[in-house]
């Protein structure tokens, strides 16, 4: 066993396997994100993206003002039947299904708010997109 962590051959192999563990399974070499999906995160649009976009489908329409959507984010969460409700959209935004962007007070699913919060508490999908 090596006293100085500093001095142990080991050490950047060791430090290389973890980091790649932490991003995934991702190596270290960011990708612009593709998607203007994510841009609505908790970090800016020109943030870089080791994930891919999350896999959203409109699976039923419970009732004229929910939807019950299929959400899977890699390396976040999977909600394989989620309700989102139909609201009046609180600030700007992009439509997580088609990249669109969302105005104030426009027409929006967004998923319903339980105890705790669900991680893409606050995605949007723009109403057109789930009715059409």
């Amino acid at each position: 066993m090596h006293s100085n962590l500093a001095n142990d051959p080991t050490r950047d192999g060791w430090l290389r396997t973890v980091s790649w563990l932490g991003n995934g399974g991702v190596p270290d070499t960011p990708h612009p994100s593709t998607s203007k999906a994510r841009s609505n995160r908790n970090h800016d649009s020109t943030s870089l993206s080791l994930r891919p976009p999350p896999t959203i489908h409109v699976l039923d329409r419970p009732t004229p003002r929910t939807a019950a959507i299929s959400w899977s984010d890699a390396g976040a969460c999977h909600y394989g039947y989620q309700i989102w409700d139909m609201v009046p959209s609180k600030r700007d935004g992009i439509c997580v299904l088609s990249g669109a962007s969302i105005r104030a007070g426009d027409l929006i699913y967004t998923p319903r708010v339980d105890e705790p919060s669900p991680i893409n508490a606050g995605e949007m999908i723009a109403a057109a997109f789930v009715d059409a």
